[in-house]
């Protein structure tokens, strides 16, 4: 019923930077029939199981596309096998996923027999705020940025992050470099107080993108020139050719769906059942609220070439980055090899958003009439 097959539709070839590539539109093979609120992290595991975390809904689920079942697993709490606020799924081998776990700031293992194993702080040696793991290698060593407002005194310069790597067996972090993250307001590089809440960054700021394989090779997006840069564990780079297009300019209706996005997605102190983090309540995301949120705050006045955060590593190795486009245009994902080079695009229908890879296939989200979101697997 879930597993009807399509194939994949060549359409004239793309132009970029360097020349024509070609360009693939993604058709859809199933679609979920459970929808959810606010989907957060994705993880398909070897097994063609489907991990999923619902934000506002604050569940974890394994689904089976081919049955259309959900398997609940662990619960909202603060003891071992709990969660509260349950966020991105990170790879680690053997089919284990690390869960954040946002509301008790740490970090879950979750074993491949689908259970909550153990559980660890977030807070790392030289963090003080919770950390978000964003890749892991085969070592088991977990990769992260820190953003120069959580450094103090040592904070790099300008808008700069420090890419870092975490050994949880010895507790130690490495400095790996650092990239490009989200442009500050006026008010933050003034150094001065806010008087009323709002989005720590300018919208829409170009932001370096990254991944991690499991050799611990880095592959770097750069928003500067739109380049993929490969970094090996031994210091050596490999530069791919620059694809630099001409950026479109950001609407109000984008301006509109970033605020909506964010606000959706970040959790509010104080709202907690404990007094600790918890949902945004909903009268922020009232017309009149969010009319407000783009009048008050800063946003770039042309998009970035990528969407921030928007970089994937597919189990084949290659990487694929998601333009950042007008709101409810159709997503276009660039696929780049291991020498950074881009040899196709992948598009996507109108309204999807990009949540997660597996073998041979990509998940995006659709939402329904009722604001509701499916959760759809893509033959790439």
């Amino acid at each position: 019923m879930f597993a009807r097959c399509f194939v994949l539709l060549l359409i004239p070839t793309a132009l970029t930077g360097q020349g024509a590539v070609p360009r693939a539109e993604a058709r859809r093979i199933a679609a979920f029939p459970e929808p959810f609120s606010l989907i957060r992290g994705v993880r398909e595991l070897s097994t063609g199981v489907v991990l999923v975390t619902d934000w506002t809904e604050e569940r974890l689920v394994a689904l089976d596309f081919g049955h259309g079942t959900a398997t609940e697993i662990g619960r909202v709490g603060r003891g071992p096998h709990e969660f509260r606020l349950p966020a991105q799924l990170v790879a680690l081998a053997g089919d284990s996923t690390l869960l954040v776990d946002v509301g008790n700031a740490r970090l879950a293992v979750i074993g491949p027999d689908l259970a909550i194993h153990r559980t660890m702080p977030a807070q790392r040696p030289g963090t003080p705020y919770a950390v978000t793991p964003r890749g892991a290698d085969a070592a088991g060593r977990l990769y992260f940025g820190i953003p120069p407002w959580a450094q103090g005194p040592d904070a790099p310069p300008g808008d700069s992050v420090d890419l870092v790597r975490w050994d949880p067996r010895n507790d130690a972090v490495e400095p790996l470099g650092r990239l490009q993250g989200a442009g500050s307001t006026s008010w933050q590089r003034e150094h001065r107080p806010r008087m009323t809440p709002g989005i720590p960054m300018v919208g829409f700021s170009a932001q370096d993108a990254w991944v991690v394989l499991p050799d611990g090779r880095i592959a770097v997006v750069r928003s500067g020139d739109y380049r993929v840069e490969w970094r090996a564990p031994g210091g050596q780079v490999t530069r791919g050719p620059s694809y630099a297009y001409p950026q479109l300019p950001v609407t109000e209706a984008d301006k509109r769906a970033f605020v909506v996005a964010f606000t959706q997605g970040s959790p509010m102190s104080g709202r907690g059942p404990d007094g600790g983090l918890g949902h945004t309540p909903s009268e922020f995301l009232s017309p009149e609220r969010i009319a407000e949120d783009v009048r008050t705050n800063e946003f770039a006045e042309r998009h970035p070439y990528f969407r921030a955060g928007g970089a994937w590593l597919t189990p084949e190795g290659e990487i694929l980055v998601e333009r950042s486009i007008p709101a409810g245009a159709a997503a276009v994902l660039d696929v780049f090899d291991g020498e950074g080079r881009m040899v196709r695009q992948v598009t996507l229908p109108a309204g999807r958003r990009v949540v997660g890879l597996g073998r041979g296939v990509l998940y995006a989200v659709a939402k329904n009439a009722d604001d509701l979101e499916t959760l759809e697997r893509y033959r790439r």
